[in-house]
């Protein structure tokens, strides 16, 4: 038995696994916050006392809910009739266990047991890869099943027909699964799930000697429908500010469109090289390309020289007097769905005002946070490039903007 389960769930993430290669140029993934309602069709297979058994129908709607990007909470009803042919043995262990007074069993050997189940579950998932567009995942978790065993009389098989055992049952479920998004909001998707009941009487026996839990396997594809999901932000007016650096007298000017918008005087401090951006006017916005993320993350990227250097010229920036207030504006590369871009860019704001408090910077100066998503991009992201060519200026859209909202006086 547990062989024939082994080579059926192996089967299966094969199966998932070759699906992979479809629909790559999607671009979504699994967010956080995301709520979704779904069905899978597909057959089912069940394991106990008697191994002949045969595939049928079986069906479940779930409601899937993103708690973080690689953690989703799943409820879901499912439903089904699991077969298996009644033997000589079949019909003597009924009769065995039963006596002939209680019941009947007119079933003759050759036809079909049925077993009908259904389950209430309540899963726990952990997204594999969830910035991708195929997203597989493991989950687990707990089922409260009812079940109804007869056969093909109208009589009902005899432990049934004397209430031998409770046909509602607790137990759990453990599988794996994926979905592939067709787009932001529908998605391909499947799973298989072993059916751990927690019980041995699902086919109305049990050897009283030889306590073993029946289980059944289910299978099945279908769709899913994201009905609560961030919009895309309308695109932004701010400005991103290109600039020509000339020197002058050991400081150097920033231009834009021919207009000083603010002085850079450059100093050494234990041999490095930081910047002190001198009393800019209000609305001016400062790039940082330098600071670059991880992609898919709010986290600096240290193995980028120089990425160090460029925080602490943010943290000089916003330090040089007392009334500065500053905006830090967040930005993404195009990768994935714009919800997420939206929620990364947002991140990775948050993620440098929590580095300057950490490095002494008083909250107050830090007057907001913001996210732009890939709205406003530092460079245009080319799809007619190679990969590598692609990625370096994918690095330069991961970068932050800090935008002076109350000048120095």
């Amino acid at each position: 038995m547990k062989n024939s389960i082994t080579r059926t769930i192996f089967l299966h993430i094969l199966v998932l696994t070759g699906l992979m290669g479809l629909n790559q140029t999607s671009q979504a993934q699994s967010v956080a916050g995301r709520l979704a309602f779904g069905f899978d069709l597909g057959g089912n297979k069940y394991w106990g006392n008697y191994s002949d058994s045969r595939f049928d129908f079986q069906a479940d709607a779930f409601i899937r809910w993103n708690i973080m990007d690689w953690l989703s909470l799943h409820g879901s009803y499912n439903g089904g009739v699991l077969q298996y042919k009644s033997t000589a043995a079949s019909i003597a262990n009924e009769h065995t266990l039963f006596p002939v007074s209680v019941g009947t069993d007119g079933a003759p050997v050759g036809s079909l047991n049925h077993i009908r189940v259904g389950g209430w579950d309540l899963m726990l998932s952990e997204n594999v890869f969830p910035s991708q567009t195929f997203v597989p995942y493991f989950i687990e978790g707990i089922e409260a099943l009812n079940f109804e065993p007869d056969d093909a009389t109208p009589s009902p098989l005899r432990g049934n027909a004397n209430a031998a055992y409770s046909k509602n049952v607790l137990g759990g479920v453990l599988g794996v699964g994926f979905e592939m998004y067709l787009s932001p909001k529908i998605t391909f998707n499947g799973k298989g799930l072993l059916h751990l009941t927690g019980t041995d009487w699902l086919d109305d026996y049990s050897d009283p000697n030889n306590y073993r839990q029946d289980v059944f396997l289910t299978m099945g594809l279908g769709f899913s429908y994201y009905i609560f999901t961030p919009e895309e932000p309308p695109p932004t007016a701010a400005p991103v500010m290109s600039s020509t650096n000339t020197i002058e007298n050991n400081h150097t000017y920033i231009y834009h469109d021919t207009v000083v918008m603010a002085r850079v005087d450059t100093v050494f401090l234990n041999g490095v090289t930081d910047t002190m951006y001198v009393n800019p006017p209000i609305n001016t916005i400062f790039n940082f390309p330098g600071t670059l993320f991880i992609v898919n993350t709010d986290q600096f990227n240290t193995a980028v020289p120089g990425n160090l250097n460029h925080l602490y010229q943010i943290k000089q920036l916003v330090q040089q007097c007392p009334n500065l207030r500053v905006e830090v504006q967040g930005f993404a590369s195009a990768e994935g769905t714009p919800e997420h871009n939206q929620k990364l860019s947002e991140l990775r704001a948050e993620r440098i005002k929590t580095w300057l408090i950490a490095q002494g910077v008083s909250p107050d100066k830090v007057a907001s946070t913001r996210g732009f998503g890939t709205s406003n991009p530092a460079v245009k992201e080319r799809t007619d490039v190679s990969a590598e060519e692609l990625e370096r200026e994918r690095v330069q859209n991961r970068r932050i903007a800090v935008k002076v909202v109350q000048p120095c006086n």
